[in-house]
């Protein structure tokens, strides 16, 4: 018989799995990347200054 107790089988930590799986992080660093270049575009874009009156009625017509 055999008396040694089972071993359980060892838990691996979060931060491998990630690590390990190559196409999560290719998914990750890709869709990071293009998160904070469009939210940097937004503020760029927010920070433009109004176009005058004049230039407006002036590319209306």
């Amino acid at each position: 018989m055999d008396t040694k107790p089972k071993k359980s089988p060892e838990r691996v930590p979060f931060y491998r799995m990630i690590m390990d799986d190559f196409m999560l992080l290719l998914f990750l660093g890709t869709t990071i990347y293009v998160i904070f270049y469009l939210l940097w575009g937004v503020m760029e874009l927010s920070n433009l200054p109004a176009i005058p009156d004049e230039i407006k009625k002036s590319l209306l017509k």
